[in-house]
């Protein structure tokens, strides 16, 4: 018994320890960025190495290989919808980005197979690859220490996916079918019992408008906004820069001052003021 309570107070005052991780800041952070462009959202996971004061391309990342595009695991790029890469259709889901940098040219992978950490060896697979395209690299205004994957020239309908690191820098555009998408919910609206709103209308008339598409479709659109919300300085406006766009100049004159009166009548400074910089650009 004396034992017995000898040991366990040896226990009790013994200290225990138990083995931990020491955490430290990871050399080549991971980064997650989603963006939003046309009807949905496009997913970069990659991590960012820094140059340390190393040669890059040519030197760290050499010319001629086949490179994950940072650092870890493989970057990944997730598109909930269908996409074109530089022409190449792409169906939904997660893709990893390869490349093979070079000095005049890159080749850019879009490779099927996520699971890969390291691609040394014989891991990567050409006939894994959804398809390759070449690019051109140019040369960066200023030197990038941490490397950089970022979206830019977002449109309506598409934009540019951008590699940066050192002095250079690549990029590739990426299309969106929006068009279609956008056709087809004005479509279904319109047979609803109370058809379009007048929002709707608006909203219709302003992706025409922006998009270059059919002037005489939007037109239609937006008159039949106003009249379902008469004097609406932020309708007017739109109509008189569809007319403008169309080269009605006069009709665009007569529409914008009505618009700028309907804000006068509301004391609406901001239309007010953009009404009238409307009609000094076109009179």
């Amino acid at each position: 018994m004396r034992l017995i309570t000898l040991v366990f107070c040896l226990l009790l005052f013994t200290p225990i320890s138990f083995s931990q991780n020491l955490e430290v800041p990871t050399l080549s952070p991971l980064a997650e960025v989603t963006q939003e462009v046309a009807l949905t959202k496009v997913n970069l996971s990659y991590s960012r190495p820094g140059a340390k004061g190393r040669k890059v391309f040519g030197d760290l990342v050499p010319f001629g290989e086949v490179w994950r595009t940072g650092a870890n695991a493989s970057t990944k790029l997730t598109f909930t919808e269908d996409v074109k890469i530089e022409g190449n259709a792409l169906k939904a889901g997660t893709y990893a980005l390869y490349t093979i940098p070079g000095e005049k040219e890159w080749t850019i992978i879009i490779h099927t197979n996520t699971k890969h950490r390291s691609i040394a060896g014989d891991v990567y697979k050409q006939s894994e690859d959804a398809f390759r395209f070449t690019v051109k690299p140019a040369k960066t205004s200023n030197f990038i220490e941490t490397f950089t994957i970022e979206f830019t020239h977002i449109t309506t309908n598409s934009c540019h996916l951008k590699i940066s690191w050192e002095n250079t820098e690549v990029k590739f555009e990426i299309k969106f079918e929006v068009d279609g998408q956008v056709d087809k919910q004005i479509a279904e609206l319109s047979k609803t019992p109370d058809g379009m709103s007048a929002r709707n209308y608006f909203l219709a008339a302003e992706y025409y408008f922006h998009n270059d598409k059919d002037l005489n479709k939007a037109i239609e659109w937006i008159k039949t906004g106003l009249e379902k919300s008469p004097k609406n300085f932020q309708y007017g406006l739109l109509h008189a820069k569809i007319l403008a766009k169309q080269g009605k100049k006069d009709e665009a004159l007569k529409v914008i001052a009505e618009a700028n009166a309907w804000a006068k009548e509301k004391n609406n400074s901001n239309y007010i003021e953009q009404t009238q910089l409307f009609w000094d650009s076109i009179k």
